[in-house]
């Protein structure tokens, strides 16, 4: 085995480490408290709403330290201002969709002025970027809240919860929102039009600036006033994140509209390698949605590490130097839109682009220590200098959560959390190694505080709500004024700048409040929020169906999102604050000294100047192998098969896993998985391997990683499945059967086919106990929680490993344990193909499942090797919870075999097929197992 990346060794620093003490600053938010800074939050926007309506309207943007409109620059020069003035009321447009939830009271007013006030017809040039996620976002956001309201304006005024307006609506009046949607989504394909003419090159990269009346200008140039004079006058030139961002807003205009200029354009070929051609679909034979098109011109111009650059030429796609890629301005958002375009047109394409560049940014743009995301050249992967991270890759934990990285997205938050801490702000970009602002300019972004609400939304740990109260306290007395909010020109002097610009009401305020608010959380839809907080979503019938080709590469995927485990502290469960790397996390910022500790709660934290604390070390995200025999040599390595035959490998059509049956030549790339448990074969050359297909290699030249053959054991996990025999007992001991339903068994603990009558098994009794509380056995049961007496324990299936249900359950003194099986997905919320078979005829069920606990420590497994543990469908296990539960009746169950099943089976190593088993190797890198790879001594039958 080789690989091309080494790992990092970890090594101890000296430092002060401090112990963990109870004291207020871990306090639990109660809802009375969420609420009340909620509503301080609600004030706060309605300040900066009234002086922004007062003051400025209709101009786009509030002076709020002279209370007085900003307008345009007439020099037309000034990029920061004009790009984003289009004297269409700029402010009220984006913050529109927001005031439905923040401000009701005042959307009737909003949307009937939008409606009836605001015009696109103007001759100024602007950027198709900010107007796209500022303007045609919102009208498009806004269109669709209203097309959820119901018609009636009795039942809209109720709906929007106008309060104020309640006697109205009981005599009848109502507030009628809801005419102006029509008018909203004209307002969105005017819009959309007038950005059209971008588009017009042949890269399919847009241009950076439109007029909304004329246009292109001629000799429309750059997209920054940074670049190099000597680009400036050899082209035309567009970021990253401009051109790639457009996909969610153009997309559903397109799906609303019906709109064929913004799906359809020019038929798109362009250069691109053998997997881009097999996984990505850059070469159409029909005709390609335009925002879809930029997205991937981009894409197809990526470094050989999968790497984008920062700015690209739109007339002839090559990028500009210094070539750098990172996290941060000019390039953020286009990662952002891959995995939101995933999530709201359910589009592989978009999750495949994901996560090749996701993969490339944590090998190549994470420091070691999995905490700093810096800019470096994306083709020599040098570091940039000076070495500066910007307040807008704050986004980044945000986007970790979304796409199932909690651990990356609370380690990358942390350095936000602390530069926070250190500025009551934070500074525009910061010189990471040197520990000192660049640019100390602050204008309310607000990625930082959208990553604390999707931190808080993962992990529903307080310290992110404690991180919201900080943010929310600072901008009241830092940026506060009497008719808005001002741009913080200086986050160390304090120094205020006369502008108010309109995210810090549309997205910063917005997010705090949806962080404060107590109510539930709503069902997973395909619902996401744009890069400037406006929700969007597409039903079903307005999804592209998926070509049967794409179908069958992912059949046998399992895409799944790990559960958050919180951090312990000598078996406790301990906060964000106590992880072992939080005193790491704040040094990145204050240094090894003493300056950081000013800053931490003296109560709750304690020092020890003795104390050794580890330098954390991130593995290796994702690296390529070459599988070799065991004793083989460099030398006997052969050289890169970059398209291998079916004879070498091939795709399993029943199962979607890949059969191996030559390595020469082969490269695997592997991933680090987001469960933190070790690798994954990412692809096989040209193939792509998906979560949840397995690689299975039978080349006889690797039997050296094969276990040496062992005796069968004398029992084996069998039968497969079980009948159970549920009855009721009364007091005086007599009992009555009320349900009989089948169980299959786990492959691990104890096997029923040789049980007694002793304990939970075949012939056995057992009584069913149910906790009150910790329903699924995910963490450790507390003395009194469940009867201090044997049966065998109910536990719903819940989202951590059945083989840590069982050692729970064991240490609990159980005998046994009945598992429930997940309850159905309602119908409203599969998204299905209407062509399958069956497809809207009810629930979606899982049916019995087998429990296992493959590959886990044998230690474990000897420890419940006397526990049984059986699975019901969830129907069974509310029948059985209802009887217990709502009747109070104590139920017993009882185990028979089903009759095509004998107690005991003598069978050949492999289980109750009677076929031979084949023995299998696993795989190790650093110290960590490749999950989804298994070395065969031959393919297993079908």
């Amino acid at each position: 085995m080789r690989w091309t990346l080494a790992a990092w060794l970890a090594i101890l620093l000296l430092l002060p480490c401090h112990l963990a003490g109870a004291s207020s600053s871990s306090r639990l938010f109660t809802d009375e408290r969420r609420v009340e800074l909620r509503e301080q939050v609600r004030e706060l926007f309605q300040h900066g709403y009234e002086g922004y309506m007062k003051y400025a309207y209709p101009a786009d943007e509030l002076r709020p330290v002279t209370c007085g409109p900003l307008h345009r620059d007439p020099t037309n020069v000034n990029f920061g201002i004009n790009d984003i003035h289009p004297n269409a009321s700029i402010t009220l447009l984006d913050v529109l969709s927001s005031l439905p939830l923040v401000l009701p009271s005042e959307f009737p007013d909003a949307v009937r002025r939008v409606a009836t006030e605001v015009s696109f017809d103007q001759d100024v040039k602007v950027q198709v970027f900010e107007m796209t996620i500022r303007a045609l976002g919102s009208l498009l956001s806004t269109y669709q809240y209203l097309d959820r309201l119901p018609d009636e304006p009795v039942a809209q005024a109720r709906a929007l919860g106008l309060t104020g307006k309640a006697k109205a609506a009981r005599k009848g009046k109502g507030v009628d929102v809801k005419r102006y949607r029509g008018r909203l989504l004209e307002m969105a394909l005017d819009l959309g039009k007038r950005l059209l003419p971008a588009f017009n090159t042949a890269t399919g990269l847009p241009y950076a600036r439109v007029n909304l009346r004329k246009g292109l200008d001629k000799g429309e140039s750059v997209e920054t006033s940074r670049l190099p004079m000597l680009v400036l006058l050899t082209g035309r030139f567009t970021g990253t994140a401009g051109a790639g961002s457009l996909v969610l807003e153009f997309a559903v205009l397109s799906r609303l509209t019906g709109d064929e200029r913004f799906e359809v354009s020019a038929v798109w070929g362009g250069s691109c390698d053998s997997q881009s051609a097999d996984e990505h679909s850059l070469i159409y034979s029909s005709a390609q949605a335009l925002a879809q098109r930029a997205y991937l011109a981009i894409w197809n111009r990526r470094s050989t590490h999968n790497l984008v650059g920062n700015t690209i030429g739109v007339t002839h796609g090559h990028w500009l130097a210094p070539g750098l890629t990172g996290v941060g301005a000019g390039i953020d958002s286009y990662f952002e839109y891959g995995i939101k375009a995933a999530i709201l047109l359910d589009d592989d394409v978009y999750l495949d682009i994901f996560q090749d560049t996701y993969a490339a940014i944590q090998t190549h743009v994470r420091t070691p220590d999995g905490f700093i995301y810096r800019p470096v050249q994306f083709r020599l992967l040098q570091p940039g200098l000076p070495s500066t991270i910007d307040s807008l890759s704050a986004f980044l934990p945000g986007m970790q959560v979304l796409a199932g990285d909690i651990e990356s997205a609370i380690r990358s938050h942390l350095v936000w959390w602390n530069l926070w801490r250190k500025y009551d702000a934070l500074p525009e970009t910061w010189v990471w190694q040197e520990r000192k602002i660049e640019w100390a300019g602050w204008p309310g972004r607000p990625e930082f505080i959208e990553s604390t609400y999707y931190l808080y939304q993962a992990t529903r740990d307080p310290f992110y709500l404690r991180v919201g109260e900080r943010v929310l306290n600072d901008l009241r007395r830092r940026t506060k004024t009497k008719c808005g909010f001002a741009t913080l020109k200086n986050v160390e002097t304090g120094e205020l700048e006369d502008r108010m610009e309109s995210f810090m009401l549309s997205e910063t305020l917005k997010y705090l409040f949806l962080l404060f608010d107590p109510a539930p959380a709503t069902p997973p839809t395909n619902r996401v929020f744009t890069t400037e907080g406006h929700g969007l979503s597409l039903a079903f019938s307005k999804l592209q169906k998926t070509s049967a080709t794409r179908r069958a590469m992912h059949r046998g995927e399992d895409l799944f999102c790990p559960r958050y485990e919180p951090p312990t502290l000598g078996g406790l469960v301990v906060g964000i604050e106590r992880r072992v790397d939080y005193e790491y996390a704040r040094s990145l910022v204050f240094g090894w000294g003493v300056d950081g500790r000013v800053i931490e709660d003296k109560e709750s934290v304690h020092w020890w100047e003795g104390g050794f604390c580890s330098l954390p070390s991130a593995p290796t995200f994702s690296f390529d192998i070459v599988l070799t025999p065991l004793n083989a040599t460099d030398q006997e390595v052969p050289p890169e098969d970059p398209a291998p035959s079916a004879s070498k490998v091939r795709r399993d059509e029943a199962t979607g896993d890949f059969i191996v049956a030559d390595v020469s030549g082969l490269r695997l790339s592997v991933r680090w998985r987001l469960d933190n448990r070790g690798y994954d074969v990412a692809s096989i050359g040209p193939h792509r391997v998906r979560p949840g297909q397995q690689v299975f290699v039978t080349d006889q030249k690797m039997e050296g990683y094969l276990p040496i053959p062992a005796n069968p054991p004398a029992t084996l996990h069998a039968p497969r499945e079980v009948l159970l025999r549920f009855s009721t007992i009364s007091s005086k001991g007599e009992r009555a059967v009320f349900l009989h339903a089948a169980a299959s068994t786990a492959t691990f603990g104890k096997s029923f086919g040789s049980a007694g009558p002793a304990g939970f098994g075949i012939g056995g009794l057992g009584m069913l106990i149910r906790p009150k509380v910790n329903v699924d056995g995910c963490r450790a049961f507390k003395p009194g929680e469940i009867p201090d007496v044997r049966g065998v324990l109910v536990l719903d299936r819940g989202e951590c490993p059945f083989l840590t249900k069982t050692l729970h359950a064991q240490m609990a003194g159980m005998d046994g344990v009945l598992l429930v099986g997940l309850a159905p997905t309602p119908p409203e919320l599969l998204v299905q193909d209407p062509s399958t078979p069956g497809a809207g005829a009810g629930s979606q069920t899982e049916g019995l499942i087998r429990p296992s606990a493959d590959g886990e420590p044998e230690e474990l497994l000897h420890r419940v090797s006397e526990m049984g543990v059986v699975y019901v469908e969830h129907i069974v296990g509310q029948i059985v919870l209802r009887m217990m539960e709502v009747e109070r009746k104590a139920v017993a169950v009882e185990m028979m075999l089903l009759e095509a099943e004998p107690a005991r089976e003598d069978l050949k190593p492999g289980g109750g097929d009677g076929r031979e088993k084949v023995r299998e190797g696993r795989v190790m890198v650093n110290d960590w197992e490749i999950w989804n790879l298994r070395i065969l001594e031959r393919e297993r039958p079908p």
